[in-house]
């Protein structure tokens, strides 16, 4: 066991190598960092003659050649050199299995033993920095401002690490040293003697609660709410002045529409076109009106994206606060998350995220989840510290509670922003939410999908094997064994056949004494049933009366780009269950800064595998990626995403992809950052997030983003519409792909060229239908693909 005082110099060593397993991995490239505390002591850098040829890889990756490194020395040359500088030190590096280990296998080599204690900074940057979406030593560098000019050359990395080592232990500093102290209990599980950095600094540390509420081994963060200070100007353009912005025509239409409607009772919708400026204005118009809003939008990266933009601009401008509220499974529970820790033998994994959490207490100031970076965890685990929506006051936690901080924020907020599923849910369960607040639906068009997941029901196939399981073991003869096992084939085949097995599975579900899936199947006659995987599933074939939903009292104002269906069709608030409504809808003008492009010579994708339309893609990916500009690909199937990726990926083509790279809103904030040239995006990049900062962008559309036959929702307008595919899923299609339009056109100066690839939609006859309403929008031109990507050039540059 080391004594304190032999843990105060590190040597902070990185190695560049051959490409070969480690067993055969040479030494390439040496550097060193002796750090003395905080001070460098001593560095040292050299290359190493490996004498073998260098794989192109590693020679792209370095920046070493074989002709460089045939003059360098061999590394028996500087093995005892070596060796010497970094006895009685502590050995640091960036991932220190790989490098520890082949040290000191080629020391060996040379006859020298290599023993020390050794610290990752990997695993010491996952706990210390929790909220961090990658652990990589150029990521982490970036982030944390750290001086790294030459990423993959040894000493520039070593360098790098040694100032990551520093940051880490004044980031333990900062922290109430009884956190520490806990983080020490969990510590045994890091890799070598990683837990030594953390033991030495809490070691030296004094008492620091000052800033934070502390109870038991648990600290967080004092939350103080700065009360409002309204002091909005009379006018919509006085306001938007003070932030330096103009007012749009069709903008202060929409502020005009607002304020004519507000003490109008009934529901009102507003069809904007995007890219208006519609959040300034129900933002400004409501409060100006000195009334306290509720903002609810399709998607929590839309949530996110409202607070980014306005919250601390209204808060320094207008004195107006703006909070963010979401389900109550979203917040952590400090009570549930204590339950786990006097368990240490939770795995290693388990045990480093404790660890994390623990960080992440002492500066989140809202407690969501979704702010950890997940690794080293499970759902399960997250599931079981998530809240369960009840707050205690006598509990030792109660005034860390979260969810009773976001409830209190509110309270301070003029405008509260939510998403469509919590509106709904607080429509249901907690209507008094809304009171003495407007509402403002936004993307109101999307609430579609949200309604139908409340009605939706589910059960569990794999819970049903476990309780026929159970009824065997009460089966006392064979002939009686004999007849529950044909009636589980039997209920096993036809409940592959539902809902027209639907009579035969309930009988046998009955003989069986499944009382569950009998009640679930029983007066389902008014129900869709289907079956994923292994989840059965039923809805009613009506849609969910939102109408109904929506308290009385409550003014509502639903907006969106996409709401009416055609010109004389506006079956969206019908649909929604409102009869008497007002509709204002703004016309449409063409913009001049897009550019529509649809390709007549592609593939007939009906006919193609998704491996070979990942291919055509990818093809036309390398093509387009030459221009140098953004591309956002969008695309409809998350297999597809995944085959196209893993093309490029081999391609050596550096791109971000939903669910691969990162959630939606991580890998659209790197897109946004210049990090990467392509995105490829699924859903949610159609639905509602906006590409404001790139002022020339490409967006790739390979196949129409048509529901499926089989699509709930789909099955659900079968039973209003004669045609559900001409009367609901052209226009709807339709409606998604001018959505799409507008993420990319968000200010006048910004210019997008969208590429269609499906020439489906320049050869059917719905085809027609489509582009007239498209062309509303922006202009479209039809060519083969090659003159397509010429043209694009001469549009955008």
């Amino acid at each position: 066991m080391l004594r304190r005082k032999q843990v105060t110099k590190f040597a902070v060593v990185d190695l560049e190598a051959t490409d070969a397993h480690l067993s055969q991995n040479k030494i390439i490239q040496v550097g060193i960092v002796i750090l003395d505390g905080e001070k460098v002591i001593q560095k040292y850098s050299s290359n190493v003659n490996p004498h073998e040829e260098l794989a192109p890889i590693i020679s792209d990756l370095t920046g070493l050649t074989d002709e460089v490194l045939s003059v360098a020395p061999d590394f028996s040359d500087i093995a005892e050199e070596i060796s010497l500088m970094l006895e009685g030190t502590v050995f640091v590096a960036h991932n220190v299995k790989f490098d520890y280990n082949l040290l000191k296998k080629s020391l060996n080599e040379c006859g020298i033993d290599f023993d020390l204690p050794s610290i990752d900074t990997v695993e010491l940057s996952r706990v210390f920095f929790p909220d961090f979406e990658k652990y990589s030593l150029e990521y982490l560098s970036e982030k944390l401002d750290l001086t790294h000019d030459n990423p993959h050359e040894a000493f520039s990395d070593a360098y790098a690490t040694a100032k990551l080592l520093i940051q880490i232990q004044n980031k333990i500093r900062s922290l109430p040293r009884v956190v520490v102290g806990e983080i020490i209990r969990h510590a045994g599980n890091l890799i070598y003697e990683t837990q030594l950095v953390i033991k030495e600094v809490f070691d030296q540390m004094d008492e620091n609660d000052n800033g934070y509420v502390t109870r038991q081994n648990i600290a967080t963060k004092k939350i103080s709410f700065e009360e409002e200070n309204p002091n909005l100007s009379k006018t919509f353009e006085e306001n938007m002045e003070r932030i330096n912005l103009s007012v749009r025509e069709k903008q202060a239409k929409v502020v005009s529409i607002f304020e004519d409607k507000l003490d109008n009772p009934k529901v009102s919708f507003i069809q904007a076109q995007t890219g208006v400026g519609k959040t300034y204005a129900y933002l400004l118009g409501l409060l100006e009106q000195d009334k306290k809003i509720v903002i609810s939008t399709s998607t929590k990266v839309l949530q996110e994206q409202i607070m980014v933009n306005h919250a601390k601009e209204f808060r320094e401008e207008f004195g107006i606060n703006i909070s963010k509220f979401l389900g109550f499974k979203n917040y952590i529970k400090i009570e549930e998350f204590v339950k786990t820790l006097p368990n240490t033998q939770s795995g290693i994994n388990q045990e480093i995220f404790k660890m994390k959490v623990l960080v992440w207490l002492c500066q989140t100031e809202t407690g969501e989840l979704s702010e950890l970076s997940p690794i080293m965890t499970s759902q399960d685990y997250l599931d079981e510290i998530a809240h369960d929506g009840n707050y205690n006051q006598l509990s030792m936690f109660f005034e860390q509670d979260f969810l009773r901080l976001a409830h209190q924020k509110l309270q301070h907020s003029s405008a509260v922003v939510i998403n469509h599923a919590l509106m709904v849910e607080k429509m249901k369960n907690e209507p008094e939410f809304f009171a003495e607040r407007v509402l403002v639906v936004d993307e109101a068009q999307q609430l579609f999908g949200v309604l139908e997941n409340v009605q939706e029901e589910t059960i569990d196939l794999d819970f049903l094997n476990d309780e026929l399981a159970l009824v065997d073991s009460f089966t006392s003869s064979q002939p009686e064994s004999n007849l529950k096992k044909r009636l589980k084939e039997s209920l096993n085949y036809h409940i592959n056949y539902l809902p027209d097995s639907k009579s035969k599975v309930l009988l046998d579900a009955e003989e069986l004494g499944l009382e569950e899936l009998v009640d679930f199947l029983s007066n389902t006659d008014e129900y869709f049933l289907w079956k994923t995987d292994n989840i059965l599933h039923k809805s009613p074939k009506d849609f969910l009366d939102f109408a109904h939903l929506n308290p009385k009292y409550l003014k509502t104002f639903l907006i969106g780009a996409t709401l009416s269906m055609s010109d004389s069709n506006r079956r969206i608030p019908e649909l929604l269950g409102f009869e008497d409504y007002t509709f204002d809808e703004l016309p449409s003008r063409q913009a001049d800064n897009q550019q529509i492009f649809v390709s007549t010579d592609g593939p007939n994708i009906g006919n193609m595998s998704n491996t070979t339309f990942a291919e055509y893609i990818k093809d036309n990916l390398l093509d387009l990626a030459e221009f140098d500009m953004p591309i956002l690909v969008l695309l409809t199937a998350k297999d597809l995403l995944k085959k196209t990726s893993e093309l490029l990926m081999q391609n050596g083509v550096n791109h971000l992809a939903q669910g691969i790279h990162g959630t939606p809103s991580q890998i659209k904030k790197r897109f946004d950052d210049g990090k990467s040239q392509i995105l490829l995006g699924l859903n949610s990049f159609w639905e509602g997030v906006d590409f404001d900062k790139q002022d020339e962008i490409i967006v790739v559309i390979p196949r129409l983003p048509f529901s499926t036959p089989d699509d709930i929702l789909i099955k659900k307008y079968a039973e209003r519409f004669d045609n559900p595919f001409y009367d609901f899923n052209v226009p709807m299609t339709t409606l998604r792909l001018r959505q799409a339009l507008g993420r990319v056109n968000r200010r006048p100066e910004q210019k997008s060229a969208i590429v269609i690839l499906d020439k489906r939609i320049a050869g059917k006859n719905y085809g027609k239908k489509m582009t007239a309403s498209l062309m509303e929008v922006a202009p479209i031109i039809f060519d083969e693909i090659n003159e397509i990507k010429r043209q694009i050039v001469n549009f955008l540059v």
